[in-house]
């Protein structure tokens, strides 16, 4: 290899640029060849916008990434190293005196799972910069797409970091150019890590010699393209990363820029794959179709391959300035776990197996789960020196419920035996946290639940993580009874139902109506209050609770155990009220703390903001307690989140206060993206599997003015069926057959019959008359819940069609347009907590900001009439428009009771209705 130059650099930085060489220069690049122009394929999903300055982008593979902003600069990272960063175009017309920079002529952005493509536009020029990560390679390919009225040179700059993901290293990169391949080469001392970056034909003219002082100067290398040949080539540029030394780094270069045409067709192929192999949807909403889309491929980007450590999941991802931290692109625990509801949600067991198996690896010797890994664990003594990897209590418990749940849905008894000891072993370490037998497990000395800090931190026993342990408990006694433990099955259950009894009379305040957040222990210092909003008013309550055995704030974390019908229910009930109030949910999401508390701080991690990932625990807790418009209000305000910020997906958190992303928010979050899929399957449509895929529910909770919807592969064990809906004014029909795709791939031995359970939801004031399967009339029973009754028929089903038909007298419902909010606006929507029609009233319990009037829609096939502070207005056949005015400051959200009459009623007592056929 020949070196012009070495140069060592702490920051350096680089000018890559490609263009036309002077024509007496093309004889001796002759033989590099440009790459010839390609049609490229699609996975069918695409996003496209102009471009939003400062909006964070990425493009991710299972081993590389690259992050950056929209318009601006990006960095690129083969795992576990940052390779470069800072990396912008600019370009230099024939004829124009200077570069015009890319930053200045950016137009669009275009977001596919397989790729992203940022144009820049100029009155002499098209340039379409195309970057993949290939799903399985350790680097990244750029493809530049040029369509120019006169020559031009492109020029490319970046800083190269090869720097060691948090906390692992520092280290100081040697950099060399190597003319005969025309690739800069990145490495360090130990020859260990290195990196490759290059283009074929490229010719460095600026590496400054050994000797010279280093400069933080830049570093060209220019590439010949003849002006005819732009619009039918490309201009490749390919950075690549090893463990394995230069040679190593070379070996992926080449490799990625041999076959960078065959690896974008095995991306569009992945994508393609996951978005038809599982669960697909069609509902009257195709943002909500868009959303769910998209939140499959943003989970699927969460899987991350490491040399070092295997495959697991990530927790999100964003930019690392001059850090070596991207987001939280390590390997994390609770992250990984709250996510697999959503892989088997939507029917991605293998996913959920690569996950559970990762954290079964790295499970402590006394049954401990990690919260966190770095991607540079192996390196360092990470498990043994660090307090990160142990902090967290809830990981443990989530670990039992996640496997419980795989099994529930995928029926895989080979997968549940080998890793029965390490599911024991988690219960286990859980249920001894329990030290003063009062039967709350505990974070002290075990590690936080959900708060890790700020004012509500330390807390002693977090109601948060009562939920999980309830479930988890709840669960193992599934699990022992299904490897024939009965012993064990009986021990899981009194431990559930213990921790059950002890929750209801530790935190459930009665004159208040909510759970509190956590039994605590007197402080042994002062707390101080952040800075930030009403410092003042937060140092006075934090003074209150010095010595305080209780802190009884109002915070989104009973819906955890809300999630899992873990509390009495008319408490829960009453729960719900709060999570669906203004006072934590607002148009974008829900708070951890109530905007009411003293402790509330708009823009503090803990203490106010939202999260797309506690707006999920309080869509999913709404659903399960009968509750459609307070889940449906929440699972909007996530999906709606798609297309604003990260185009395609959903981010960490916001402000409590206005419809903004913080600046250090993950903007590509993984649990985020769950917590648009799972309120969405398992809440308002209603689909779960359990008894080891063997039974799948369906029991929608569908928005009233809703006539359809259709799903398709939903996974049960090894088969998968199509399910879909349509109703009428007095029909609802459901059909249900085997997918066309047949059974999944992870098949496990022989299936016994299929049992369904259909159990749609209707309003209460509905009369059920019949049902039947086939034609023929079939049992079914009533079940009353919150605002909603389901009524369930059973079927089973081996491998043949069925046709459910459901023939009722229309009942009232509510419904509601969900608009997505205006970047940097306060919450203005109507909150809608109850809705239900009993006798011959609708009765509505309902926020809204002081001094508006809002719109609500009403279907049903009865007169309505004007009451107090409400107007109705005919809208058509069976809809009616109720207006609702509030009284009030306008910065408040104010809460009203409506009690609207009904005529014309169907007879009878409709919310009594019980079936004729006996069961």
């Amino acid at each position: 290899m020949r070196q012009r130059g070495i140069q060592r650099c702490a920051v350096w930085g680089f000018v890559l640029a490609l263009g036309l060489l002077p024509r007496a220069d093309l004889a001796a690049q002759a033989d590099d060849e440009p790459m010839p122009g390609f049609v490229r394929p699609s996975s069918g999903l695409e996003l496209e916008r102009p471009i939003l300055p400062g909006a964070f982008f990425d493009v991710v593979g299972r081993r590389s990434a690259v992050f950056g902003s929209e318009g601006g600069s990006f960095e690129a990272w083969v795992y576990p190293l940052k390779i470069l960063d800072d990396f912008q175009l600019s370009f230099r017309l024939e004829g124009y005196p200077l570069d015009i920079d890319g930053r200045d002529v950016a137009a669009s952005i275009a977001v596919s799972p397989e790729a992203s493509v940022l144009t820049y536009a100029h009155a002499a020029f098209t340039v379409r910069q195309i970057l993949f990560a290939p799903i399985d390679e350790p680097g990244i390919v750029m493809l530049l797409e040029i369509d120019a009225s006169l020559p031009m040179t492109i020029t490319g700059s970046f800083r190269p970091r090869l720097k060691l993901m948090w906390p692992a290293g520092l280290m100081t990169a040697n950099v060399a150019w190597d003319e005969s391949q025309s690739v800069y080469s990145l490495t360090e001392e130990t020859q260990r890590f290195a990196a490759v970056i290059g283009s074929p034909g490229a010719r460095d003219v600026s590496l400054m010699p050994y000797q010279e002082e280093p400069r933080d100067v830049p570093l060209r290398f220019v590439l010949p393209l003849l002006p005819e040949e732009m619009r039918s080539h490309l201009v490749p540029i390919v950075i690549a990363g090893s463990l394995e030394g230069r040679d190593g780094a070379k070996r992926s270069y080449d490799r990625l820029l041999g076959s960078a045409r065959e690896l974008y067709e095995t991306n569009v192929a992945h994508y393609r794959s996951l978005l038809e192999r599982t669960l697909t949807l069609s509902t009257p909403d195709p943002r909500l179709d868009t959303a769910f889309a998209w939140a499959k491929v943003g989970i699927d980007k969460g899987l991350a391959t490491n040399p070092l450590l295997g495959t697991g999941l990530v927790a999100g991802f964003r930019t690392s300035g001059e850090s070596e931290r991207p987001g939280f692109a390590w390997l994390f625990g609770r992250d990984a776990l709250w996510t697999a509801f959503a892989l088997n949600a939507y029917g991605d067991f293998e996913a959920t197996r690569t996950a559970l198996d990762f954290l079964r690896k790295h499970q402590r010797d006394d049954g401990k789960i990690p919260h966190e890994i770095s991607q540079s664990a192996g390196l360092i003594p990470w498990f043994s020196d660090y307090a990160y990897p142990w902090n967290a209590a809830d990981a443990t418990p989530l670990y039992v419920i996640a496997h419980a749940d795989h099994w529930r849905a995928s029926g895989d008894l080979d997968f549940l035996k080998a890793s029965w000891d390490s599911i024991l072993e988690a219960f286990r370490f859980t249920l001894a946290t329990d030290t003063d037998g009062n039967g709350l497990v505990e974070n002290t000395e075990f590690g936080h639940g959900w708060v890790e800090g700020g004012a509500l931190y330390p807390p002693h026993e977090e109601i948060y993580l009562q939920g999980v342990w309830i479930e988890a408990a709840r669960r193992l006694a599934e699990l022992a009874e299904v490897v024939g433990d009965a012993p064990l099955a009986a021990e899981a259950r009194a431990a559930a139902e213990r921790t059950r009894a002890a929750t209801e009379r530790v935190y459930w305040l009665e004159d208040r109506g909510f759970y509190g957040f956590a039994s605590t222990r007197p402080r042994k210092k002062p707390s101080k209050a952040e800075p930030g909003p009403h410092r003042a008013v937060r140092q006075e309550r934090l003074d209150e609770l010095r010595e305080a055995r209780f802190i009884d704030e109002n915070t989104v974390l009973p819906a955890v155990a809300l999630w899992w019908r873990g509390l009495e229910d008319g408490r829960a009930q009453s729960q719900i009220d709060h999570l669906g109030s203004g006072a934590l949910a607002t148009d974008w999401g829900t708070r951890l703390l109530s905007n009411r508390s003293r402790l509330y701080d708009p823009i503090s991690y803990h203490n106010g903001s939202v999260w797309p990932l506690f707006t999920g625990w309080a869509a999913m807790a709404a659903y399960r307690y009968g509750r459609p418009h307070v889940g449906y209000q929440a699972l909007m305000a996530n999906a709606l989140l798609t297309e604003p910020g990260a185009l395609g997906y959903v981010t960490e958190l916001l402000s409590g206060d206005f419809n903004a992303a913080f600046g250090r928010s993950s903007h590509h979050q993984i649990w985020s993206e769950a917590m648009v899929v799972t309120p969405l399957v398992r809440g308002l449509l209603g689909l779960e599997a359990s008894a080891g895929g063997r039974t799948l529910r369906f029991a929608p909770q569908l928005p009233a003015d809703w006539d359809r919807v259709s799903v398709g592969n939903v996974a049960l064990g090894d088969a998968r069926f199509d399910l879909t809906l349509t109703r009428g004014d007095d029909q609802m029909t459901i059909r249900v057959e085997p997918a066309a795709q047949g059974p999944l791939e992870h098949a496990r031995g022989k299936r016994s019959p299929t049992r369904l359970e259909i159990a749609p939801a209707f309003p209460l004031d509905a009369r059920i008359h019949s049902a039947t399967v086939d034609g023929r009339p079939a049992p079914f029973e009533l079940s009353p819940l919150g605002d909603v009754q389901h009524a369930e028929v059973v079927v089973e089903l081996a491998g043949a069609s069925r046709e459910i038909v459901f023939r009722y007298d229309e009942g009232t419902g509510v419904y509601f347009g969900v608009e997505t909010p205006a970047p940097g606006a306060r919450s203005e929507g109507l909150r809608v907590l109850r809705a239900r029609a009993t006798g011959d009233t609708l009765h509505l319990l309902v926020e809204g900001r002081g001094g508006r009037a809002y719109s609500l829609g009403v279907r049903t096939p009865r007169r309505m009439e004007d009451a107090s502070g409400a107007s109705v207005e005919r809208s058509g056949p069976r809809d009616w428009q109720l207006r609702i005015a509030f009284e009030g400051p306008p910065e408040d959200y104010v809460r009203r009771e409506l009690a609207l009459p009904l005529h014309g009623l169907l007879g009878g007592e409709p919310s009594g209705a019980t079936s004729s056929i006996p069961r």
